[in-house]
């Protein structure tokens, strides 16, 4: 018998040291790392009081110098493993004990368990979650309906690529939703929705599968209303979150609404009533926002232009504290007003431009100060834009616009030129249609809205709303597509100007339109 001995370095005797985090956890934190998740938002998930994981090891993990042998944890693992994640019941350690929330991806995630080879919506439709198959950005008054509806109630969710009947995931179609630009929601929602809901979007991965997520928050003083009326919403309803539907309020709920608002309102007045009696009603002032007024006493106090030019005015919570530096929070709105004490039109962040004009004509906004969108044309390089609503909603008198717009210093004589002989009705944006603008014009005239964009393209589309003929009456759909092609432009300079001057158009045919 024959018996072989092996020498033994010394250094193959030493134990490999123990590793406080397991293989299981090591392969989750790669597949983290490779979705680009933060080193902190990783240690929300491993951290245990009798063990937190640093940074450090993590940084340790993705460099491979910790645990280079263990494999990367699958996408459905890690998704299963953020589905049913729960924290430590005695406590989470984050960087000295500052647990994180979970964020938005999370929370959608949390909702959906798995089972029978796939993802399913844990309760199902439920009075604070909605399913949708697909979103489509051409008809977003389901997604608009959905909001409203959650809003009015206690907020939720509403999740895109996932069936109605049985709760499913099965991804998005196509990657519309995720190309769409929530400025583009928020603009349709503005339109259709008053007052407007706060809301969110974000996209998951389930099991590889893309989920689209809408988050509303609960609007603290209901209700939000329709104010126009589109497909499934009626001017002046109000929606409300049922189990499984969302739907008109019954008048119960709507009265528990109410009186929530009532009671909500009378605890606000007596804090006030109360911190007023503290400070004394002799040393505090009372700002009207409606009025834009400070009252204090037999004065009223009003912001310099000058002064307000050289004000940076910043929202609550996005303020460096310093010591020794004032700092005020405003709630509501503030306006600048000229020497006369009249407010001055102007938006948060920035001056009125064209843009802005264009797009409170596109949404038929009540705008506070009409005059100075009709005078704008004397201030931009825009020769066609919008002027008869904003007449209309002056007081509809034409000679008092002309003489304000006329009273106006120019910047580019041109447009200003132009919109005085647009008001004076010696100029026109129509534009006689030829070749193929020909059959736009047609279809434009048919309503054949829906397919308009697959049959013909956007430069031919502005075109063909110019060439639209006397008596034609636009109607809200034409609006929301003008401002479709304007988002969707982007850098193409043609297309953005034909956009404004197919606006002037639609401004001279609804003006035509108006009685007398």
């Amino acid at each position: 018998c024959q018996v072989t001995v092996t020498p033994v370095q010394p250094s193959d005797c030493r134990a490999m040291p123990r590793r406080s985090i397991t293989d299981e956890e090591i392969g989750l934190i790669k597949a983290m790392l490779r979705r680009g998740m933060r080193n902190r938002d990783i240690q929300f998930y491993f951290n245990r009081q009798d063990r937190p994981v640093n940074s450090g090891r993590i940084t340790g993990i993705n460099t491979g110098t910790y645990g280079p042998e263990v494999a990367e944890a699958t996408d459905a693992a890690l998704d299963a493993f953020l589905a049913g994640f729960a924290p430590a019941e005695v406590g989470v350690v984050v960087e000295a004990g500052a647990a994180r929330d979970p964020t938005l991806a999370e929370k959608a995630v949390a909702r959906f368990v798995q089972r029978e080879g796939g993802w399913f919506l844990a309760d199902g439709e439920t009075s604070d979650q909605e399913c949708k198959a697909e979103f489509n950005p051409r008809r977003m008054e389901p997604i608009v309906r959905a909001i409203a509806a959650l809003a009015n109630n206690r907020g939720g969710f509403v999740f895109i690529g996932v069936q109605n009947a049985d709760c499913r995931a099965v991804g998005m179609p196509n990657t519309s939703f995720q190309d769409t630009d929530i400025v583009r929601i928020a603009d349709k929602v503005k339109t259709l929705l008053t007052p407007t809901p706060i809301f969110a979007k974000e996209v998951v991965s389930l099991g590889g599968l893309a989920v689209g997520v809408v988050h509303v928050e609960k609007y603290p003083n209901p209700p939000v209303i329709v104010c126009k009326d589109a497909e499934g919403l009626e001017d002046g309803s109000i929606l409300f979150r049922y189990p499984g539907q969302s739907g008109k309020i019954k008048f119960g709920d709507l009265l528990a609404m109410l009186r929530e608002r009532d009671r909500a309102a009378t605890q606000t007045l007596l804090a006030s009533a109360t911190r007023l009696s503290e400070i004394g009603a002799d040393r505090a002032l009372i700002v009207d926002t409606e009025k834009g007024e400070l009252n204090a006493g037999s004065k009223r106090i009003v912001i310099d232009r000058a002064l307000a030019d050289q004000l940076d005015f910043i929202r609550e919570g996005e303020f460096e504290e310093r010591a020794g530096a004032p700092a005020l929070r405003l709630v509501g709105d503030v306006h600048a007003v000229n020497p006369d004490g009249q407010v001055v039109e102007r938006f948060e962040g920035r001056a009125l431009d064209a843009d802005a004009v264009l797009f409170a004509y596109l949404g038929h906004e009540a705008v506070r100060e009409p005059l100075q969108y009709i005078c704008l044309s004397a201030k931009v390089q825009r020769q066609w834009l919008p002027i008869f609503y904003f007449v209309r909603l002056a007081g509809g008198d034409i000679d008092a616009a002309i003489e304000a717009l006329d009273a106006t210093n120019a910047v580019y004589r041109v447009s200003k030129q132009y919109a005085l002989e647009r008001l004076r009705g010696r100029r026109s944006a129509f534009e006689r249609p030829g070749g193929a603008i020909v059959e736009v014009v047609a279809a434009l005239q048919a309503g054949q809205l829906d397919e308009l964009r697959q049959r013909f393209n956007d430069w031919q589309i502005v075109r063909g709303i110019r060439g639209l003929p006397d008596g034609f009456e636009p109607t809200d759909p034409l609006f929301d597509l003008l401002r479709d092609i304007y988002r969707d432009a982007d850098g193409n300079a043609n297309v953005r100007s034909g956009v404004f001057s197919a606006a002037a158009r639609l401004d001279e045919l609804e003006d035509a339109g108006q009685p007398g």
